[in-house]
């Protein structure tokens, strides 16, 4: 009895210094800054915070600072990433607000080269009194975008709303499984568990990524319902706050020319139109560039800062009609 109760216990003991290793060996070796999976569990951790209201699941915690996918990502006390920013704009200032996920956030982006940044920056090199703020989080659909923006944006007062639209912006709010201790704190867990669920897929069925964005936008499909309510609560909030809203489209950067989901941007540029307001469509300005140039790494095709700068190209474009009305009507952004 007593030798069966030390093997147990020898084997615990070498049990525990193996997965002691294997975590040291994981930070060491395999968390190289760039690494997708470890990069996303840093976000998921160290920035974001879960919020219960079903609407919402999560955003960015206030005051964070971490260092993902080897930039450095901060978030001011509203949570939006960015230096901190005052309630109101100065007298004469045009604010702009950038409201979107991942790809308005910055993800692999330098704050610097975040499209939100290039924008406001071009501005104001063009002498227009101009500020504003990023309120992208990674991993939101509309609704959540709408949800925190009455939450939060709209207490900052902008004059301007950039909406980026992104082709997964049509999926259902996740469901947020409790999480264990190893989910928050072993790296090397996140690792396996990232492996075995690639090695499963690819020997077991591979969804269509095609297949799958197209079939977000099912006419019966619960995040396209929802997400076309949430449109048009954007329009809503816009028109009775004397807010100006663009609505941009993002395109999905793995394929350009041909573009493969000219349907899906028709079908979205349908519903913000009827909703009374303009859609612009970015892919113009990159769809003669190669892909991989605009990915954030080969196997992440999250725009980079060269993509940002092409999408800041548009975006400026469309913006400065509208800073003239401004100046025109308000004495602002001139």
């Amino acid at each position: 009895m007593k030798g069966a109760l030390k093997n147990a216990i020898l084997v615990a003991v070498v049990l525990v210094v193996c997965a002691l290793l294997l975590e040291v060996m994981t930070r060491l070796f395999v968390d190289d800054g760039v690494s997708y999976e470890l990069e996303m569990w840093k976000y998921a951790t160290d920035v974001k915070v879960r919020d219960p209201r079903p609407e919402m699941g999560h955003k960015h915690g206030p005051n964070r600072n971490a260092s993902l996918m080897s930039v450095d990502v901060r978030t001011n006390e509203q949570g939006f990433r960015g230096p901190q920013i005052s309630e109101k704009a100065a007298e004469g200032v045009a604010r702009i607000a950038f409201v979107g996920d991942s790809t308005t956030m910055g993800w692999g982006v330098a704050e610097k080269d975040t499209f939100a940044h290039q924008v406001i920056e071009r501005l104001v090199k063009q002498g227009r009194k101009v500020d504003g703020f990023n309120e992208g989080v990674g991993n939101w659909n509309t609704t959540q975008e709408l949800t925190h923006f009455l939450d939060t944006g709209l207490k900052m007062k902008p004059d301007i709303v950039v909406l980026t639209y992104f082709i997964n912006d049509g999926e259902p709010i996740p469901t947020y499984p409790k999480e264990s201790w190893l989910d928050l704190h072993s790296a090397a867990w996140i690792v396996l568990n990232y492996r075995l669920d690639s090695l499963i897929r690819q020997f077991g069925p591979r969804p269509d990524w095609k297949q799958y964005y197209r079939g977000l936008y099912d006419d019966n499909a619960p995040g396209w319902k929802a997400t076309q309510k949430a449109i048009a609560g954007f329009a809503e909030v816009a028109r009775n706050n004397g807010i100006k809203l663009v609505v941009f489209h993002l395109p999905e950067l793995r394929e350009l020319k041909p573009y493969p989901f000219a349907d899906v941007t028709a079908k979205v540029k349908k519903v913000v139109e009827e909703n009374a307001l303009p859609f612009v469509d970015l892919l113009p300005t990159v769809e003669n560039l190669d892909p991989a140039s605009l990915w954030v790494t080969v196997p992440d095709p999250h725009p980079n800062a060269k993509a940002d700068s092409a999408f800041s190209d548009g975006m400026v474009r469309e913006l400065l009609p509208i800073l003239d009305e401004l100046c025109r009507t308000q004495k602002k952004g001139c």
